[in-house]
């Protein structure tokens, strides 16, 4: 091939990576403000639904807010997949166990998809650790799966594998597979696969896992291809970079059990501009026996602050507020009293939990959580 046709393929290929990349910004930018107020919404509803399943002695009552809490959570999990446009990095970074992330998969994927649907992993890479968030790397390798799934609707095989392999520089890769022998595609589609809501589903389907896969690839300096025949199946191959320490892999997968506890004394400063939510979170940690201040944005908790933090246990404060927002206003809260204990409470990306935390704020907490994880985090630091 004559070296001037190359230099124009490659040309393209960079200008059609370029106009992928510069598309999904734009979603990004405007997903994370949908996704924002789309979770305070979902916050408060969940906030009240949980107070209604507390306090009913009806059993019926209870069940029909235990769907409510199901349905919002199943739309928390949507959203996630909106707010991963939103994000240039992982926000929550761990070194972590490929094969155990896969693990998980399989057999969430087991209990759950046609029995017809056959689920096969070959795990040979030796080191499988790689630096991620958690959350979206399971929601990049089940959102591969689920697209699998869709194309096997008379059943067929799913299959992870895993190896390691170098590249030209010398890094070291996790090499992770996710092949099906469905009904694969034509090229015509494979130039349209990453752009965000392109989908070959038909109509009702939004088209927002593969992008979302792209962009969490991308984000770890990682690589991403596809290979596809129409009729015989789909590969999506993932090559993320191996965590230099890959033997001293922590482990991620903790179970915790039990409920809310209740307990007696402790003053929280609850700020939040979103009404539903001061009025519910504030109505629950009554209910558990705490004193609880509310203020409506950063600028009147300083002011508050100013006068009665000896007497404050801890704050729980969002992030995005009009006036002032938390990050400003948890920096002049820490200026008047450097011992000052504050979790943060999120709908959105901008500030993530490395960089609160390194300013010294406790814990952050992303948007919708449930009571049980509220009451966790208020029991730790009270």
């Amino acid at each position: 091939m004559p070296r001037n046709t190359i230099l124009d393929i490659e040309q393209s290929n960079s200008e059609r990576q370029l106009y992928i990349s510069q598309k999904l910004d734009i979603v990004g930018q405007l997903a994370g403000g949908i996704s924002h107020n789309f979770n305070n919404q979902l916050t408060g509803i969940m906030g009240f639904a949980n107070l209604i399943s507390m306090r009913s002695g009806d059993d019926n009552i209870k069940k029909f807010a235990d769907e409510i809490l199901g349905i919002c959570k199943n739309a928390g999990d949507m959203v996630r997949e909106l707010l991963t446009f939103a994000r240039y990095k992982p926000v929550a970074t761990a070194d972590i166990d490929v094969h155990g992330i896969i693990t998980t998969i399989t057999n969430l994927l087991a209990n759950s998809i046609d029995k017809r649907i056959v689920i096969e992993h070959k795990l040979s890479a030796e080191h499988c650790a790689v630096v991620a968030d958690a959350i979206q790397l399971q929601s990049a390798l089940l959102n591969l799966a689920l697209n699998s799934k869709d194309a096997m609707p008379k059943g067929g095989v799913i299959t992870f594998t895993t190896s390691n392999i170098v590249d030209g520089n010398g890094g070291c890769f996790v090499k992770i597979e996710v092949a099906d022998t469905g009904s694969g595609f034509g090229g015509d589609v494979e130039p349209h696969l990453f752009e965000p809501f392109f989908t070959t589903k038909g109509q009702g389907h939004v088209g927002l896992g593969l992008s979302a896969v792209y962009r969490f690839v991308k984000s770890m300096n990682g690589v991403i291809e596809v290979s596809s025949t129409e009729g015989r199946g789909t590969s999506v191959v993932l090559l993320l970079p191996v965590y230099a320490a890959a033997a001293d892999v922590a482990e991620i997968c903790r179970t915790s059990t039990g409920g809310t506890k209740r307990v007696e004394g402790g003053t929280i400063l609850l700020v939040d501009d979103d009404k539903g939510i001061r009025d519910s979170i504030s109505a629950f940690l009554k209910g558990l026996g705490y004193i609880v201040i509310t203020a409506s944005d950063g600028l009147e908790a300083v002011e508050g602050y100013t006068d009665t933090y000896a007497g404050v246990d801890l704050v729980i404060m969002d992030m995005v507020m009009p006036r002032m927002g938390g990050k400003e206003a948890f920096v002049k809260m820490r200026a008047i009293n450097p011992a000052i204990r504050a979790v943060g409470i999120t709908g959105f990306t901008k500030h993530t939990a490395e960089e609160m935390t390194a300013l010294g704020m406790k814990r952050i907490l992303h948007k919708p959580f449930s009571f049980d994880e509220l009451s966790s985090v208020v029991t730790e630091y009270i």
